[in-house]
């Protein structure tokens, strides 16, 4: 059974190639492979030549899995060469985004669509799913792949997904801009305040409920929230109000009694306003009430 499948590139030629080379030595393909220069362009042209029985009596079958090779070796092209350049295209246009700030989200983008876009885990195996469910679909319709065409018109629900990825990784960058623009400005305002404690004591409950003492062990909890209405603890959490108090405190010391996972975010908020005024009680019988 013989069959072939002509595919199309300007910039693409040595990885097709390659990728296929591999697929040739992994999977004992009966597969040549012919290059061929056309102006600016390559012509690869892949011949398949299967002389066994069982390829000859399921000839539309052997071709399928032929296909589904070809589809593999340009799906691993397009994730490993041009989602690069084209994630790189679409941030440059933000024009918002200085070139030390694109290089940030650049990378960043490229980490969730090879880790995972936020919470989804094995992204890069379902875009690479869906990339050769569509370039087998184009392969059913012709012997003739062009994968710059392809990209152009035919890959839109792939590149639907990548561009979440940057849209994602901007958002992120902002959130992450603005953060650190917060931080200094409480951080500033921590340094110009008069401490009203030297040492403040931070404990929390496993639900969320913080406690305050000071350096004698007295909780002092409600004289630094007066200012708050105890009323909007509900709207605002008690991690918010944890770090409001501790602000309006500005002790020259935090020592925090937490122990629990939940709370990162909180932590990590406390830690960069108050820098090396944190401290982390190793265990004390403070502690165990919490």
């Amino acid at each position: 059974m013989e069959h072939s499948v002509q595919l199309g590139t300007q910039k693409y030629r040595e990885s097709i190639c390659e990728c296929l080379r591999e697929l040739c030595e992994q999977e004992q393909l009966p597969l040549q492979i012919f290059e061929q220069r056309q102006g600016k362009r390559w012509l690869i042209q892949c011949n398949f030549d299967d002389p066994s029985p069982e390829a000859t009596e399921n000839e539309s079958i052997t071709q399928r899995i032929h296909r589904y090779y070809l589809a593999n070796a340009l799906a691993e092209t397009i994730l490993l060469h041009w989602e690069k350049e084209h994630v790189q295209q679409l941030i440059q246009k933000k024009h918002h985004l200085t070139e030390d700030n694109w290089k940030m989200v650049i990378n960043k983008a490229l980490e969730y669509l090879n880790k995972g876009l936020g919470q989804v885990q094995g992204y890069r195996v379902n875009r690479k799913t869906s990339l050769v469910t569509q370039i087998l679909s184009c392969l059913e319709q012709s012997t003739i792949f062009d994968i710059e065409g392809f990209l152009s018109f035919r890959a839109q629900e792939y590149k639907s997904d990548v561009g979440k990825a940057v849209e994602f990784a901007i958002n992120e960058y902002i959130i992450e801009k603005e953060y650190l623009e917060f931080i200094q400005l409480l951080r500033h305002f921590v340094d110009s305040q008069k401490p009203r404690l030297e040492i403040l004591h931070v404990g929390m409950t496993p639900k969320g409920k913080f406690h305050l003492y000071n350096n004698e062990g007295v909780k002092v909890t409600h004289q630094f929230l007066e200012d708050y209405q105890l009323d909007n603890v509900q709207e605002l959490g008690y991690e918010d109000l944890l770090v409001s108090a501790l602000i309006a405190v500005a002790p020259r010391q935090v020592t925090l009694h937490i122990r629990y996972d939940g709370y990162k975010d909180t932590l990590r908020t406390i830690r960069s306003v108050f820098g090396e005024r944190v401290q982390d009680c190793q265990g004390c019988s403070l502690c165990e009430k919490f």
